[in-house]
């Protein structure tokens, strides 16, 4: 298959909602779980609270919205309960194997999700070997996104500058911690609004994966 030439020297993908599509299940078990509390919420207000934020400050979150402590075994009935679910339903996003096969730049994940959860979805999706040694968390820096440390992390593993990387974000903390990087970042809507990324500051929105490798390669025009 023909490869993309990029004007971009590294690729950095965020992981949940960009490579694998964990992000309407994960919110349905929390939804789920969080009706079972009292709180009435639906998955679209959880998706606008908690995505791109990292699990701890998710349940920080939870514990202002519930008012209250949160049951001893709510984390472990959580990650059973999700695990459970991504286990049955888990899914690659749609097209992201095939366009990876047109890249020839390298590429990586960086997600504020922690290594065991990558290994695992990308496990569950058959796409673990792809990114085998190129996984960077939130756990192997001080701080996590929305601040830059997690993408500069990566750009310094491959030796790439800031401004030679390309981010794949689909949320606005994603956004801001590229842009916080200097690094070029896209937003993919995939499930996100359009809106919520170009007003993260995205510099260019698309909506399906095939799209990618021209993205990459430069042959499409940043939109105003």
């Amino acid at each position: 298959m023909l490869r993309c030439s990029s004007p971009f020297e590294l690729l950095i993908l965020d992981c949940d909602g960009v490579v694998v599509d964990s992000e309407p299940i994960t919110m349905r078990v929390l939804t789920e779980m969080l009706n079972e509390l009292g709180v009435a919420i639906e998955a679209e207000e959880a998706n606008d609270r908690f995505i791109g934020t990292t699990f701890s400050r998710t349940l920080e979150l939870i514990v202002e919205l519930v008012g209250r402590p949160l049951p001893e075994d709510f984390v472990g009935n959580y990650r059973n309960r999700s695990f459970a679910a991504l286990e049955a339903e888990l899914k690659p996003v749609a097209g992201i194997e095939a366009a990876l096969e047109r890249i020839a730049i390298p590429y990586c994940i960086a997600s504020n999700g922690p290594h065991a959860k990558m290994r695992k979805t990308l496990g569950i999706t058959s796409l673990l070997p792809r990114f085998e040694g190129r996984m960077f968390s939130s756990a192997d820096v001080a701080r996590v996104k929305p601040y830059p440390d997690l993408f500069l992390h990566a750009a310094r593993h491959f030796a790439v500058s800031p401004a030679a990387c390309l981010v794949i974000e689909d949320s606005a903390s994603g956004i801001a911690a590229a842009l916080a990087a200097g690094m070029s970042v896209y937003g993919f809507s995939g499930r996100a609004p359009d809106r919520r990324l170009r007003a993260a500051g995205a510099h260019r929105v698309f909506h399906s994966m095939p799209e990618l490798p021209s993205l990459v390669a430069g042959r499409v025009a940043r939109q105003p």
